[in-house]
């Protein structure tokens, strides 16, 4: 009879491994979802030995193994669902690192760009304390303002500058004739 000191419990995440094999039957039914065949049958095969492994562990059962053969079947697991997604998307291990190491970064620091507003009339920005003064009481009047002299700016018609004739072509007769 087994006691306390012997009971072991091991979690098999028998519904993740499940969820996988679905997934795995979904690619093998719309081959046009994989993009990379050589990571979906990597994925594939560790699935394969989360399975045997599985199966291992309850035929020998002692706890020694069935801890083994838990924790390697919750890596091959985990890889297993990366190896589906990089094979999904179309994305090798490289750029899936670079991808999460940009996005820790952004997760850390926050954005560091910051936005910038150009006019469009070409004018400088406005600096802090114009900004300061603009935020005034009187601001309807100064928005009035901004509009009416870009209303002023609108109405005027700006031309090109008169494009240049080039000079005639000029004979240069100071050569000796060659006849």
């Amino acid at each position: 009879m087994p006691t306390v000191e012997n009971t072991v419990v091991v979690p098999t995440f028998e519904g993740v491994t499940t969820a996988i094999v679905v997934f795995v039957f979904a690619c093998v039914i719309l081959p046009h979802l994989v993009k990379n065949k050589t990571q979906f049958y990597a994925a594939f095969a560790m699935v394969m030995v989360v399975v045997l492994l599985h199966s291992l562990a309850i035929m020998i059962g002692t706890p020694g193994f069935q801890v083994f053969a838990g924790a390697v079947s919750g890596l091959l697991q985990v890889g297993a669902i990366v190896l589906l997604f990089l094979a999904c998307g179309g994305v090798t291990m490289k750029q899936l690192g670079g991808d999460l190491a940009r996005a820790y970064e952004v997760i850390r620091r926050g954005e560091e760009e910051k936005t910038i507003i150009v006019p469009l009339t070409g004018e400088q920005p406005k600096s802090r304390a114009d900004r300061a003064t603009a935020a005034s009481p009187d601001l309807a009047a100064s928005i009035r303002d901004e509009e009416a002299a870009l209303d002023r700016a609108e109405s005027e018609v700006v031309r090109p500058p008169p494009v240049a004739t080039p000079p005639p072509h000029r004979r240069d007769d100071s050569s000796l004739p060659l006849e």
